[in-house]
């Protein structure tokens, strides 16, 4: 390895003389008196970027790291966090959320305070609100619906409320049992008696997945009720005390005439009913919100003031706190008052007093920064919170990615559980079964799991590792469960960071053997480097890179195949762990220009190859001019990037929270400080915002001074151990830190030859690469028996990092005849011009019994100087005329010819069956009354016009409810073709219906076209779809299947 961080005990003391040299900025230098002052729960709440939308915070009553969360959900509820602040009515109360994610989850039992009469659909019920009535304060929040003024309180697994009705002989609350933001597949209410209710809930399927949980739930009033009743769907039951099943919910009427203050009590456990009202007993004895939201914010106050700032203007202030409240929210506890839990084999496991199992980690996202933060600031819960990792892993087998409840999800690729557990360790979080960790984590970099070994019944750890680990990459044929595109790059790319992380882990617990042989695996990012193209590229089963330009080829419509959530631009950087190494592949003298280049812009999504500051994979690149010798430049981006992306509004994030990843980061980055390498304690040094910082941690005290932070964003010098300092990092931030800062408001050479560490593994060595070739050519279409000519454009070396000078003067190619397609002249010699482009042009044949549908025909590519890449000519064999046919035949594998079925979390969830002799697939209740079954129709055979259509639905014909086809029409996107009802004959049969107005612009959800919908369980086998019209391809996919 290059370099060695120096390992701090808790005994290591860091003096520093300090003295100023820039006078006070005019942002006020006071100390912050009480930090949940200055938190703004609203921020996050509203749109954070073009390509994520909401943000997904929520602003409710929640304590730190609280099991339970009372807030409101609003009318669009959008995922995770259930509120938009753009939205003005509530559907309810529910008690359990998840900050900043991007998939539909939690909100459960939604409580809805109403007066007059209960609506035919109570489920569906909503009440107006107003901004100007809302208060969110840590623990707390209040605000009025349809004038019942509410006010809540959180502990960690209960909640108190006070609701002030109008007079009213009816004033109401609905309890929303069946209608979690995800549906669910089963929920119970029962009433038990005068004053008192009690369930469970049953929800989960994260991002579509398997996962599944079970929430129990205890609420009692502060006086007897008036009466009560229940509902199931669109079945209302007065005086009714019990119910079931998706889409059911109970309510209870108090005459407030008297009386205006009724009083709630609310508790969950995802263990029994009876362990809700014994957290309910143990945690909130009493009535009123106000003692129990003065508690709350004591807890509060406790862990926001393990960082004290000065400086800084005040909306940096609040969003400073905000972002670090944030930060403490998730994970969540998951064991009741008793120690009790459910694990991770579904059974009830009971912990020794004093300690705590914590749920839900966003993996992926909160390894590069959250952990750390947590470990340094909380230590106790970060060191319970791996063990409950630990856990996990004994439980279910594997550790988990992105655990949910007991559940695994899956969700995102990588191993992120390795580099969560040793960056723990690594900043301070170590009462935990370090030994079992090591264990569990060397388990799922080794093991190839058997179908019988896999967690839950399907889960593995690390996708691909076969490959992994005899190819040192994974192949391109991987897909992680959210992605729509193959993720082979970013697997392998995470998979060598995690091992880095796992090399650390071993290091510090004494294991020598493992440290050297996860660190030489960490070395596998090389076997990605196309030394040809200068990036890190995704890599086929045969071995060969992608033939066309690297930052382009295999780009979808989120994100580009090969990489989860981004594309080679934005992963290129990916090599946290050896930095050093990464540039000199790409070449020192290239390195600025290449960085500048990517910051031409600073949140572009997933499609553009520039840095992106909504989403984690881009998190490090600000610093990393620290490692390139200008770390003026990191000041300067990491400052701008703190006050364009971040700001105190409700759009105040630039993506998804994340379970405060991005918060995390702008915690880092407002104190100057970041942790660089996953699995070390090394944090890369910056310019504060503020002029004083002091981080107090169990292990000891950071002070950062720095007069003049306020106009002065680069460092000029640093004194660190009453010594000037050029060193642009850390070591650590154990025992007592005393830095202090001269700033100034110009770019200065400070640090310039002081980079932070990095870690080789050994010499660089890169497979023999292949030079880019981009091949594009106009749509080609061919009728079957029949000729056409084409023109194939070539550019030769596009994309490739650096610009060369184009050495190749001529290109020598080969056509390859295939399933009745063949070009004339198949082979030749073509010049190629100075800025590498090139042209063939042919004839194309398509034999008379070529099959309708999408091909591509073969190229192989040579010249004597460097190696090209094999292209395929893209060709369409189509037939007469202007009509279209696409199909699907569904079953536990679909086989799909030009048409999708799509699964879809929440209303398009399906299952596989077997029935009357036929696979198919049933729609599942997951939302009340809204079942469906999604389909996307082949783009390039029809989209956004204005087409006649016809759909052949094979259904089984079982019970008497209806549905219809709804499909994206001209006029809008869920237009109903054919209302069907079923006559309950038990036989499979054939509904055709046309209609003459589709615009299959993929307007319905999840970019579809249209749906099968109803409000019960609807069983499909087949489903054809003709398409006729200006603009339709004509071809015929589903000849041979009819």
């Amino acid at each position: 390895m290059r370099a060695h961080a120096r390992r701090l005990g808790l005994g290591v003391v860091l003096s520093v003389a300090l003295t100023s040299v820039i006078p006070m900025a005019t942002a006020t230098a006071q100390p912050v008196i009480d930090p949940t002052e200055l938190v703004n729960p609203f921020i996050g709440t509203g749109t954070g970027g073009q390509f994520v939308g909401s943000v997904n915070t929520f602003p409710g009553a929640v304590a730190p790291f609280g099991m339970l969360s009372w807030s409101p959900e609003t009318s669009s509820r959008p995922t995770g966090g259930g509120y938009n602040y753009d939205d003005s009515a509530v559907t309810g109360l529910s008690l359990t959320h998840l900050s900043g994610v991007g998939c539909p989850i939690q909100g459960d039992l939604p409580i809805l305070p109403t007066v007059g009469a209960i609506e035919a659909a109570p489920a569906r019920t909503t009440k107006p609100f107003s901004h100007a009535d809302e208060v969110a304060k840590p623990g707390y929040y209040r605000t009025k619906l349809d004038g019942v003024d509410v006010r809540v309180a959180a502990t960690q697994r209960t909640g108190v409320g006070e609701f002030g009705f109008p007079a009213s002989t009816q004033s109401n609350f609905l309890f929303k049992t069946g209608s979690s933001q995800n549906g669910n597949t089963t929920a119970t209410v029962s009433i038990q008696g005068p004053d008192r209710l009690s369930g469970s809930i049953t929800s989960g399927r994260f991002c579509a997945r398997q996962n599944n949980y079970t929430l129990y739930y205890a609420a009692v009033f502060d006086r007897p009720f008036t009466s009560h009743g229940t509902w199931q769907a669109n079945t209302v039951t007065p005086g009714a005390k019990e119910t079931a099943g998706p889409g059911s919910g109970a309510w209870v009427t108090f005459d407030t005439t008297q009386k205006a203050e009724v009083g709630l009590k609310v508790a969950i456990s995802y263990v029994s009913a009876a362990n809700a009202w014994a957290n309910l007993q143990a945690e909130n004895p009493g009535w009123g919100v106000d003692p129990v939201a003065a508690r709350t914010k004591a807890a509060w106050h406790r862990l926001l003031s393990t960082v004290e700032i000065e400086g800084g203007t005040r909306d940096q202030r609040i969003q400073f706190y905000t972002a670090l409240y944030h930060s403490l929210l998730h994970p969540n506890v998951f064991s009741d008052v008793n120690g009790q839990y459910i694990g991770f084999d579904n059974k009830v496991h009971t912990l020794p007093p004093g300690k705590v199992q914590y749920a839900n980690f966003s993996g992926w996202d909160v390894y590069r920064t959250l952990i750390q933060l947590q470990a340094l600031i909380a230590p106790t819960e970060s060191s319970q919170m791996m063990q409950s990792l630990v856990n996990n892993a004994a439980q279910g087998g594997w550790l988990p990615k992105w655990p949910v409840a007991n559940g695994y999800t899956g969700v995102m690729n990588g191993d992120a559980a390795v580099p969560m557990i040793s960056s723990a360790y690594a900043f301070g979080a170590r009462d935990f079964d370090t030994k079992a960790a090591l264990a569990a984590m060397v388990k799922g970099a080794e093991v190839v799991p058997t179908p019988d070994q896999l967690g839950q019944g399907w889960y593995e750890q690390r996708p691909g590792l076969a490959d992994y680990k005899s190819r040192g990459y994974v192949p391109n044929t991987v897909r992680s469960d959210i992605s729509d595109v193959n993720n082979g790059a970013s697997a392998t790319l995470e998979y060598a960071s995690a091992d880095f992380s796992l090399a650390q882990f071993a290091r510090a617990l004494g294991d020598e053997d493992k440290y050297r042989h996860y660190l030489a695996r960490s070395h596998n990012w090389t076997t990605l480097y196309n030394v040809h193209s200068g990036y890190l590229q995704p890599r086929s089963d045969t071995g060969a890179f992608p033939a066309g330009n690297p930052v382009t080829t295999g780009m979808t419509n989120f994100g580009q195949s090969g990489f989860q959530e981004g594309n080679a631009g934005q992963y290129l950087w990916m090599v946290p762990h050896n930095i050093a190494g990464l540039f000199s592949a790409i070449g020192q003298d290239n390195v600025q220009r290449r960085l500048d280049t990517f910051f031409t812009e600073s949140n572009a999504g997933p499609n553009r190859p520039y840095y992106w500051a909504g989403n984690e994979v881009d998190m490090l690149v600000p610093w990393l001019y620290n490692y390139a010798g200008t770390p003026h430049k990191t000041q300067e981006r990491v400052h701008k990037l703190l006050t364009t992306m971040y700001s105190n509004a409700p759009g105040g994030e630039p993506g998804n929270d994340d379970l405060g990843a991005l918060s995390s980061w702008y915690v880092w980055s407002a104190m100057g400080l970041y942790p660089t390498t996953p699995g070390t304690s090394t944090v890369a040094i910056s310019a504060p915002i503020f002029s004083s910082v002091r981080i107090r941690t169990q292990r000891g005290v950071t002070v950062i001074q720095a007069p003049g932070a306020a106009p002065g964003k680069y460092i000029k010098s640093l004194t660190v151990s009453g010594r000037p300092s050029q060193q642009t990092w850390l070591p650590g931030l154990s025992g007592f830190n005393l830095l202090q800062f001269t700033l100034s408001d110009k770019p200065t050479d400070w640090g310039k030859d002081n980079p932070p560490p990095s870690y080789d593994a050994g010499p660089l060595e890169f497979p023999p690469g292949v030079f880019p070739v981009e091949l594009t050519v106009d749509s080609t279409t061919v009728t079957a028996g029949a000729q056409t000519a084409a023109s194939l454009n070539l550019d030769v070396g596009a994309g490739a990092e650096p610009a060369k000078p184009i050495s190749v003067q001529s290109v020598n190619w080969v056509a390859q005849p295939v399933n009745g397609l063949s070009v004339t002249p198949s082979s030749g010699t073509v010049p190629v011009a100075a800025d590498g482009s090139a042209r063939i042009d042919v004839t194309v044949s398509a034999a008379a019994n070529a099959k309708q549908g999408f091909g591509a025909i073969p190229i192989s590519l040579s010249t004597p100087s460097v190696a090209l890449p094999r292209l395929e000519f893209p060709v369409a064999v189509i037939g007469p005329g202007k009509t279209a046919k696409a199909c699907t035949t569904l079953g536990a594998n679909n086989v799909e010819f030009g048409l999708a079925q799509r699964e879809l979390a929440g209303d398009g969830v399906t299952t596989p069956v077997t029935v009357g002799g036929k696979e198919a697939r049933k729609t599942v209740l997951r939302v009340p009354n809204n079942l469906n079954m999604y389909f996307r129709v082949e783009r390039r055979l029809a989209f956004d016009g204005t087409f006649t259509a016809t759909f052949d639905v094979t259904y089984y014909d079982s019970g008497t409810h209806g549905w219809q086809v709804q499909y994206d029409s001209v006029e809008h996107p869920y237009k109903s073709a054919i209302t069907v009802v079923n006559q309950n004959t038990n036989t499979w049969k054939t509904m055709t219906v046309t209609v003459d107005d589709a615009k299959f612009a993929e307007r319905q959800n999840e970019q579809t076209d249209f749906r099968i919908a109803s409000d019960q369980p609807v069983t499909i086998h087949s489903v054809q779809t003709t398409i006729t019209g200006d603009g339709v391809l004509p071809m015929n996919l589903c000849s041979g299947t009819e």
